[in-house]
């Protein structure tokens, strides 16, 4: 398989698999998973993207995602990956003095927020904030503060790049992302000091979907992945990249206390866990 770079990545595996299932989700009110077929994906990754450049999004801005694992954090950060644009996600459990930390640090303007507590914990330093000038609420249940008259939710943000308006300029910056592209800044939990940015290039992903091919041969498109780690974690965040590469049905795991009740409903035969791998290296046995 061609090792396509992350801005094309979903649009090509839409033209293979069209309507096939790529993401599945749960809805915690009705009580239901839902599906997202692969031709979906791609056409919202798409209108995000345009979305992007209406917001004023310039090349290898810095984007913030703070939130649980959702489909639209998917959306938004391939949408970012079209625009040569770099994507910062935070911890959705980080405080305001962490959040404000980060978004100094990376001069973020703008910030995709999940549910009701990244919501008030972002909005609660925006004020402090001087690069910070918009969130974006991916949960329309998020109650807004009556004192913001900024905020919008993503349903809007998507509003924005409907009829693709922008997408001259989308496909320009496409044409000219390559590997050596910023594709993540992924902060340290700041436990040794204050949290540091690592700077994760496109080509370290490519260079997993090479490596991983020839390792895990029995992968196949017929598989089914649970989210079990933050998409923010390392981890997480390249297996799922692999898993789209490969073609895997991802199903997002919004709540982590979940996870047994996840694994009843969708018996998946796929996760990424790095508990193993940690137990052994903190054993001084070599992976």
């Amino acid at each position: 398989m061609d090792n396509y770079h992350l801005s094309v990545l979903v649009h090509r595996q839409a033209k293979k698999y069209g309507d096939k299932v790529a993401l599945r989700y749960r809805d915690y009110e009705k009580e239901q998973w839902f599906p997202v077929s692969w031709n979906k994906f791609s056409e919202t990754i798409r209108i995000a993207a345009n979305s992007l450049v209406s917001l004023g999004v310039e090349e290898a801005e810095n984007i913030g995602l703070f939130s649980q694992n959702m489909p639209e954090c998917l959306y938004t950060e391939y949408a970012g990956h079209a625009n040569r644009v770099v994507s910062v996600p935070l911890y959705a459990t980080r405080s305001g003095v962490q959040v404000q930390y980060i978004v100094d640090d990376a001069q973020i303007r703008y910030m995709f927020v999940g549910e009701q507590y990244q919501y008030d914990v972002a909005f609660s330093v925006l004020s402090s904030c001087p690069s910070l000038e918009k969130l974006i609420i991916f949960d329309s249940k998020v109650v807004k503060d009556p004192r913001d008259i900024n905020s919008i939710y993503f349903e809007d943000f998507l509003a924005m790049g409907k009829g693709l308006p922008n997408n001259d300029i989308v496909e320009e910056r496409t044409s000219r992302a390559t590997e050596d592209d910023l594709a993540n800044i992924l902060y340290t939990s700041g436990t040794t000091g204050e949290p540091k940015g690592v700077m994760l290039h496109h080509s370290c992903f490519l260079e997993a979907f090479r490596i991983h091919e020839i390792r895990l041969t029995t992968m196949t498109d017929k598989d089914v992945s649970m989210n079990f780690l933050p998409m923010t974690h390392v981890f997480e965040k390249a297996w799922c990249h692999l898993c789209i590469y490969m073609g895997v049905q991802i199903c997002i795991n919004l709540r982590p206390a979940d996870i047994q009740m996840t694994i009843k409903e969708i018996r998946p035969t796929l996760m990424c866990s790095v508990h193993r791998f940690w137990e052994k290296v903190y054993a001084g046995v070599q992976e």
